[in-house]
């Protein structure tokens, strides 16, 4: 590669769980890659929420948006509906679609027209979901065990124990689901940090190793 090059767009897959180590910046890993004349100027950041460990509490409340939160030129809307069709299934009717979960004892949707507007669902049950939850939501969305690697996919997942949230946009790069989702993120990493406080011979297998 050209040292000539002065830019380069680096794609962030987010990891799902705390990591209490001591990381390089973006620009040091960039440049112990393809050297020191290299400079990143833009960071793409996605989110994957696919290794959540499923014993880690997340608490169902704490991650719709409040009033306000999302971002400007986004209205509330009733008239919004899921982007795809495996996803407007699961809204209607998940008991159908997937027997083996049963009925949620609570859904909602929040909504969402302007700009590059969307729906965000949760679904929450009165019991753990099955082993293989994950597997079987992602084969309705998706077609396949888990979303395909490295796709920006209308429907994005997060699996907890007992609940569950889909995002459905039709611009899977939505600057209102992209706000969310680091929402997300940042209350998954609390939760998670708290767990392990909480639990601390259980999160020794999810710590990453310092370096």
């Amino acid at each position: 590669m050209s040292n000539s090059i002065n830019w380069v767009v680096v794609l962030l897959a987010a990891a799902s769980l705390v990591g209490r180590a001591q990381n390089p910046s973006i620009q040091q890993k960039v440049e112990q890659q393809l050297g020191k004349n290299v400079t990143v100027k833009e960071v793409t950041t996605r989110y994957d929420f696919s290794g959540i460990a499923r014993e880690i509490t997340l608490p169902f409340d704490r991650f719709r948006y409040q009033q306000g939160e999302q971002p400007a030129g986004y209205v509330e809307s009733k008239s919004m509906k899921p982007a795809t069709p495996a996803a407007q299934k699961l809204w209607n009717n998940w008991a159908k679609v997937l027997p083996s979960f049963g009925a949620p004892s609570q859904k909602l949707m929040q909504s969402y027209s302007g700009k590059e507007g969307g729906v965000i669902m949760y679904f929450r049950w009165a019991k753990p979901l099955p082993v293989d939850a994950r597997k079987v939501v992602c084969k309705v969305l998706y077609g396949q065990d888990e979303k395909p690697f490295g796709a920006d996919t209308k429907d994005d997942l997060l699996l907890s124990d007992d609940w569950c949230m889909i995002w459905s946009f039709a611009k899977p790069m939505s600057e209102l689901k992209q706000a969310h989702q680091k929402r997300t993120f940042d209350i998954v990493n609390q939760e998670a940090s708290r767990w392990m406080d909480a639990n601390p011979e259980k999160a020794k297998k999810y710590l990453q190793p310092k370096k």
